[in-house]
């Protein structure tokens, strides 16, 4: 695809249906997405190419903070940014969606709610048991 006057990386993949990361990872000459040119060429990715990259939203799998980096005036970090989304489009290459319930137990074991909520449930026994021992005729 060529580029034309007011196009945008974001604008392209929202009309695709694929993800900015997607489109970047299929465009590794692309060095700041903030800097494409008129009549440049662009490869288009088909959406079951590449896992992870049909998409209604351009900039889903990504950050606040690279949003707020690629929108920033700061050549550095679009370019970083860049390239950060296409390295990560390019590991998910091949892998299929991710699992959110073991994403989600991962995030659980870290945070340490899972145990939080664990002894709590044990010391709410506990005292239900106590309560029985202390007042037998109780139900």
């Amino acid at each position: 695809m060529k580029i034309k006057s007011g196009d945008t990386l974001s604008q392209i993949a929202k009309s695709k249906g694929i993800t900015l990361k997607a489109l970047l990872a299929a465009n590794p000459s692309i060095k700041n997405a903030n800097q494409i040119r008129v009549g440049q060429s662009i490869k288009i990715p088909s959406a079951a190419m590449q896992a992870g990259s049909a998409s209604k939203n351009p900039y889903e799998g990504m950050t606040r903070t690279e949003m707020n980096m690629l929108r920033s005036k700061d050549k550095k970090q679009n370019e970083a940014v860049t390239r950060t989304a296409q390295m990560q489009q390019k590991d998910m290459a091949g892998r299929t969606s991710p699992n959110t319930r073991k994403a989600d137990a991962i995030k659980d074991k870290r945070s340490g709610r899972s145990a939080m909520l664990a002894k709590a449930k044990a010391m709410r026994a506990k005292k239900k048991a106590a309560k029985k021992t202390a007042n037998p005729h109780s139900k």
